[in-house]
């Protein structure tokens, strides 16, 4: 564990937030993938490219429920909000947590959104053994005054994150809200996102389950840190220097700034099969090369 832990610090320094520009970049590109991610964990039926098209143009209407499309709306609208906590000097974590939660559910569980439980609930799939509705209130006073009064750091991230699950304080939306307060957690400690990619989802929602049920603690941690640094390993070769090119790769919302286009046109000439993503990376994210703008300018300008 120790030694993954050394490596995601030396990628820190390779993807570090004193580079603004390449943060900002990150951080939008972070926003549709986070959605995306974060949602399908929870059944969300919408494609990466739904997920993208919901945030970035608007569109909440088409084959699939509106449900799914409000809850990718949502799950943006939390991620501003947590990326807007980053240089807070004094946060309660209680009052995150609670906002976080009602933007997850508004216009889904308004009745429930920012409200503790005050009925039993289960964790499908799993034989843990949740805390009556009557003492979430207290752990939740209990778990927020120790987030406030410990210094931040990667592995508060991942406590929390587990925590949270642990009390499951709300009806629904919990999974949602624990991994954006690691995130957040992980962004005031100077560190990017943890991405849970959708092929992890059996074996995430196996390491929580391992721990919550058989206390499996040092598993949980190795797991966890092992999704971190592949994540930093996404960052590097989505944002740092790729050794194939003299320039950077770049992500479609990338390139579409870079060629001063909206991220639909780049999207229009890859459906039409004039454009093809210049690599792919491992988990399936499309990259693209600034050599490539020259073709993509030729095709707008004989159009």
């Amino acid at each position: 564990m120790y030694n993954i832990y050394k490596e995601i610090q030396e990628k820190q320094k390779i993807v570090d937030f004193s580079n603004k520009d390449m943060i900002a970049e990150i951080l939008k590109w972070l926003r549709t993938e986070l959605t995306y991610t974060s949602n399908y964990i929870e059944g969300n039926t919408l494609t990466r490219e739904e997920t993208a098209l919901t945030i970035e143009e608007g569109i909440t209407s088409g084959s699939k429920p509106v449900k799914d499309y409000i809850e990718a709306k949502n799950h943006a609208e939390a991620f501003d909000y947590i990326v807007s906590l980053i240089n807070e000097e004094k946060l309660s974590y209680e009052d995150a947590i609670l906002k976080i939660h009602s933007i997850i559910l508004n216009g889904i569980n308004d009745d429930n959104k920012g409200c503790y439980r005050n009925i039993r609930v289960r964790i499908s799939g799993s034989d843990a053994v949740l805390p009556n509705p009557v003492k979430v209130p207290y752990l939740m006073e209990e778990f927020s005054r120790k987030l406030n009064n410990k210094q931040e750091g990667i592995l508060k991230a991942l406590e929390a994150h587990y925590k949270l699950v642990e009390i499951h304080p709300f009806v629904d939306g919990n999974g949602r809200t624990a991994r954006l307060l690691m995130n957040l957690i992980l962004l005031r400690s100077n560190t990017l996102p943890l991405i849970v990619a959708p092929i992890e989802r059996k074996r995430y929602i196996s390491g929580i389950n391992r721990r919550n049920t058989k206390g499996e603690l040092l598993h949980y941690h190795k797991y966890m840190l092992g999704l971190l640094n592949k994540s930093m390993n996404l960052y590097i070769k989505m944002f740092g220097k790729a050794e194939e090119t003299s320039s950077p790769l770049m992500t479609i919302s990338g390139f579409a700034k870079y060629c001063g286009v909206p991220v639909t046109t780049i999207r229009y000439y890859l459906r039409i099969k004039k454009l093809e993503p210049y690599s792919y990376t491992n988990a399936g994210y499309m990259l693209f090369s600034v050599e490539q703008s020259e073709t993509l300018i030729a095709f707008l300008i004989n159009k």
